[in-house]
């Protein structure tokens, strides 16, 4: 993922990801969920496509997963990386 400077590298993990963030020299691990939620983010995905995303593949309810996604993007911009 790259914005503004930021490089991420995501390794797979078989309980979600870690994310190595290359430009701050950091790293935090994502569960499932987290690492849906990146790889859409990299494919331009739009927070309501994203909440679909969790809806369909979680079995989410509408709400959870709009809770799920804000959380996961406030999370990304306080980190500096959305």
């Amino acid at each position: 993922m790259r914005k503004k400077g930021i490089n991420i590298k995501i390794i797979e993990q078989e309980n979600g990801a870690m994310v190595f963030d290359k430009s701050m020299g950091g790293y935090f691990q994502v569960n499932h969920v987290g690492k849906l939620l990146l790889v859409g983010l990299i494919a331009g995905k739009s927070r309501n496509e994203l909440v679909e995303e969790l809806e369909e593949t979680f079995a989410l309810e509408k709400p959870n997963a709009e809770n799920d996604v804000d959380e996961f993007l406030s999370m990304l911009r306080e980190a500096g990386i959305a």
